[in-house]
């Protein structure tokens, strides 16, 4: 195989192919084979998604949305007494 060594690439390409490599889960090196097969219509499509799998289906959270979640959820336990009953933690459960 054959190796090539790219110079020059622009800070949007960059973090894009970050951001893609991030989202999947690969490395750099297979992302960017990945996309240069895809622009020479060499790629095969992405498989479907896997019925029941709500998480490809509508996405997901990634960590800074997890811990905004995480924390907002926290504050609810922080309520005072007076709190409406439908906001405190022992009503919800019912």
């Amino acid at each position: 195989m054959a190796d090539f060594l790219l110079r020059d690439i622009d800070e949007r390409v960059a973090e894009r192919v970050k951001e893609m490599a991030r989202q999947k889960g690969w490395p750099l090196n297979d992302v960017i084979l990945h996309l240069i097969r895809q622009a020479l219509g060499l790629a095969e499509p992405d498989p479907p998604p896997v019925p029941g799998d709500i998480a490809r289906l509508a996405g997901a959270w990634g960590d800074d949305e997890s811990k905004a979640f995480e924390a907002a959820m926290r504050a609810f336990s922080n309520l005072p007494d007076d709190a409406p009953a439908y906001m405190k933690d022992d009503e919800v459960a019912r």
